[in-house]
């Protein structure tokens, strides 16, 4: 926890804040006539909401609702908390159904803030059994909000013409956010939307970046584009210009726009043809295949080519004694996996030639024999595309003799989502990524799970469909 005096530095989250429009998509999986109309909908419009905190947690008012951080967003009848963590900038609240309720749901809603930034995310999975019909689906809501003015703070209000008295000097009006002004300060903030694309290879695409000053107004600065990694199959070029390469494969491409040494990081990601409907349908995206949050940097300098430092927005020395930890532990559990395998290779080499009369054993297929993810490095049999347990897409194994060793990707400890080696933060709760042998070790195991899509059945230890990435629940 963070110690007292870290917690009065927080300014409060009390006030007027602006807040998107809600997005829901719903992925239906099997459902008959015997289950009803399918579901949809449960969203909120955009519009002006006001923020009350009360000791560390939220009560939200406004488009329509009340709602607070101790609940879950979507409110069915039976439906039940079941855990709450809070804390002064973030929440996580799990719901579920009660265990003999033939309709059983799990609800899992976090929301993530900064000083005058919010993220909403809520993820559903439903199993119902109605005259002996599966009805199964999975959703996703999520929406963000802006801070406009926070509670004891006077607001920037324009003097009107008309009643400034004589001799008066006159007053600036607030600029709307994003609007070019006339006295525009120094760079303060970086924003680049989306935060995550979804293309095919060949395709091209244009972000779209913003410089602000600290009223919010627009500065004529561009940023400097460039690859995180210089050798993926893609080139970029200012104004924010993507290229996909013909020959890119499937996954990940991250992009970073550079100002005052600072930078905003988005993600492109690279579907094939076959796969890009149900990449759209089922990532979150809109019809543009954008998941239109912004990849935000704050600039601390006052000047372009000063010292600036990008602005903690999750506090940083809480996670640092973590981290540490949590490293050592990986590091450890990597020296004992590498004993072992290297025992193994001993007693494999060990082991007598075959008798005159014995069949020879056949070798090993010199191509991949399977897949393994890249956060855990676990291996698979040919076919599973996707990582039980962290829900990663698999990576061809390379053959035994071109093997070498690989840094093992992160697990966002939100979502339990794993990433690529190479990226520190969870695009979607922008949490700190962990290492996943900690991560995945301390996962609560139930007895069986399911995916509430295809209906595969999979031990404790998964948490997501290996066929199609799906969050996993349990079967009680």
């Amino acid at each position: 926890m963070l110690p007292a005096a870290a917690r009065a530095e927080q300014p409060t989250l009390s006030g007027r804040w602006a807040a998107s429009a809600m997005r829901v998509a719903w992925n239906v999986g099997d459902w008959g006539e015997a289950c009803g109309p399918k579901p949809g909908g449960s969203g909120a419009p955009a519009g002006e909401v006001t923020i009350k905190q009360a000791g560390n947690e939220l009560t939200i008012s406004g488009t329509g609702r009340t709602w607070r951080t101790t609940e879950c967003w979507e409110s069915l009848p039976g439906m039940r908390r079941i855990s709450h963590a809070g804390g002064s900038r973030g929440w996580r609240s799990v719901c579920q159904a009660a265990p003999g309720d033939p309709r059983q749901a799990t609800l899992i809603t976090t929301v993530s803030a900064s000083d005058a930034y919010m993220t909403f995310d809520e993820t559903g999975q439903y199993q119902f059994v109605i005259k002996e019909t599966n009805c199964t689906a999975s959703v996703r809501r999520s929406r963000s909000f802006k801070l406009l003015q926070r509670e004891g703070e006077a607001p920037a209000e324009p003097v009107a013409e008309a009643k400034r008295p004589s001799g008066a000097p006159n007053r600036t009006p607030a600029p709307a956010p994003g609007q070019q002004c006339k006295d525009a300060g120094p760079p303060a903030r970086l924003e680049v939307r989306p935060v995550r694309k979804l293309l095919r290879p060949g395709e091209s695409f244009a972000f779209r970046a913003l410089v602000l000053d600290a009223r919010g107004c627009l500065l004529p600065t561009a940023p400097t584009w460039s690859l995180v990694d210089p050798s993926a199959k893609a080139t970029v070029s200012a104004p924010g210009s993507v290229q996909i390469a013909q020959d890119a494969p499937e996954g990940e491409i991250q992009l970073q726009a550079r100002v005052a040494g600072q930078s905003a990081k988005v993600i492109v990601e690279v579907a094939s043809l076959e796969r890009y409907e149900s990449m759209l349908r089922q990532g979150g995206f809109n019809e543009q295949g954008e998941l239109d949050e912004a990849s935000v940097a704050s600039i601390a300098s006052g000047s372009i080519g000063a010292r600036s430092s990008v602005r903690r927005e999750r506090a940083q020395s809480r996670r640092t004694t973590f981290i540490a930890v949590v490293g050592a532990a990986a590091l450890l559990l990597g020296i004992l996996g590498l004993l072992v395998v290297l025992r193994v290779r001993r007693r494999e080499a060990a082991e007598p030639e075959p008798l005159g009369g014995a069949e020879p054993t056949q070798p090993r297929p010199a191509g991949p024999t399977g897949t393994v993810c890249p956060t855990c490095r676990e291996e698979y049999a040919p076919g599973v595309q996707f990582c039980p347990r962290d829900g990663n897409r698999l990576l061809p194994v390379q053959p035994e003799n071109d093997r070498a060793p690989a840094p093992g990707g992160g697990v966002c400890p939100v979502c339990g989502q794993g990433f690529d080696p190479g990226i520190s933060v969870c695009p979607v709760h922008e949490e700190e990524l962990v290492p996943a042998p900690a991560m995945l070790g301390s996962k609560e195991l139930a007895t069986t799970k399911i995916c509430p899509i295809c209906g595969t059945t999979y031990p404790g230890d998964g948490q997501f469909c290996g066929t199609d990435g799906a969050a996993l629940v349990p079967v009680n």
